[in-house]
């Protein structure tokens, strides 16, 4: 008993010990220490070389690990049905017509557009500038103070909260819950391998290639992907309608931005890498993954029946 005491005793100042300095070396991590110094804190994400990320120029989309994880990447989406079904009743209430959009327009492939590093679509963005025209989008509300709002938009101002209750009660399985911020796995994972993306040394040294190939070309960069001429670009485009056809110089300025980034390989390279950090924590949480997949699915199953009673 006494050997047992003795190493108790013992034991503790060093426990105490080990705990000060790991709170030490998480507050150096904040606040002193490069982020390099801190994987033994933050250890680096398991990374698997073999996958890439697969890029279909044609629809300008990139297919990532994950996207299979999402119920909605192909699905049926009753949901999106049901929502459209009770706007377009609702607006008819208001006297307003409204046509209901498909889940996804005709010839649509599930995927991410790719944008997260930047442009990359050559081909795509000389013919449509920064994006082709969406048949799904609707006219943004305008908010200007002093100005009235059309019959349409002050019918569909009223309608977005009916139509929410509406569907609230169809289905209280959907209810969104007040201040729940819980975030599918599949999106926890996404951010988990974008942030290494974002921390690696790779990011940083294209980046920096290709600011300065976009600046050469007499444009200048913000970061990675982004230009300071975009901002006027963005606010012209908006006063036009989003549906306008591009003019000469957005086209100038994205494809620029694309050249200089199929050049250095930004894209290309960054969204392979977040695959490769993707693949392994898909194999460690598989079974929620599937899990989560299914429970969307179930969820969605349950807004069917809504839009079997009221198309």
């Amino acid at each position: 008993m006494k050997s047992l005491t003795r190493r108790s005793a013992a034991s503790a100042p060093r426990a105490g010990l080990s705990r000060r300095l790991l709170a030490t070396g998480a507050l150096l991590c904040i606040g002193v220490l490069p982020l390099s110094a801190c994987s033994l804190f933050n250890p680096p994400l398991e990374r698997d070389e073999s996958v890439h990320a697969i890029f279909d120029a044609e629809q300008d989309i990139v297919k990532m690990p994950l996207d299979d994880y999402s119920h909605y990447e192909g699905g049926t989406n009753y949901a999106y049905t049901a929502y459209q079904i009770a706007m377009k009743k609702c607006m008819a209430e208001h006297g307003q017509s409204y046509t209901i959009k498909p889940v996804h327009p005709e010839g649509f492939t599930p995927g991410d557009n790719g944008r997260r590093y930047g442009v990359w679509n050559v081909e795509y963005h000389q013919k449509y500038g920064y994006d082709k025209p969406d048949p799904n989008a609707e006219a943004p509300v305008s908010f200007t103070a002093g100005a009235s709002l059309s019959p349409d938009e002050q019918a569909r101002t009223e309608c977005y909260p009916k139509v929410r209750e509406t569907l609230d009660a169809a289905v209280p399985e959907g209810k969104r819950k007040d201040n729940d911020t819980t975030q599918p796995t599949y999106i926890r994972l996404e951010n988990e391998a974008r942030n290494a993306v974002d921390g690696s040394d790779l990011h940083k040294e294209l980046e920096e290639k290709w600011k300065q190939c976009v600046s050469n070309r007499g444009l200048t960069p913000n970061r990675a992907g982004s230009v300071a001429e975009e901002t006027p670009m963005a606010q012209a485009k908006y006063e036009k309608g989003w549906d306008a056809p591009p003019t000469e110089e957005e086209i100038r300025i994205v494809t620029i931005q694309a050249e200089c980034n199929r050049e250095v390989g930004m894209t290309q390279q960054l969204y392979d890498l977040e695959a490769q950090y993707q693949m392994p924590l898909i194999r460690k949480h598989q079974a929620q993954l599937e899990q989560e997949r299914q429970a969307a699915k179930d969820l969605d199953e349950k807004y069917r029946q809504y839009v079997m009673d009221n198309q």
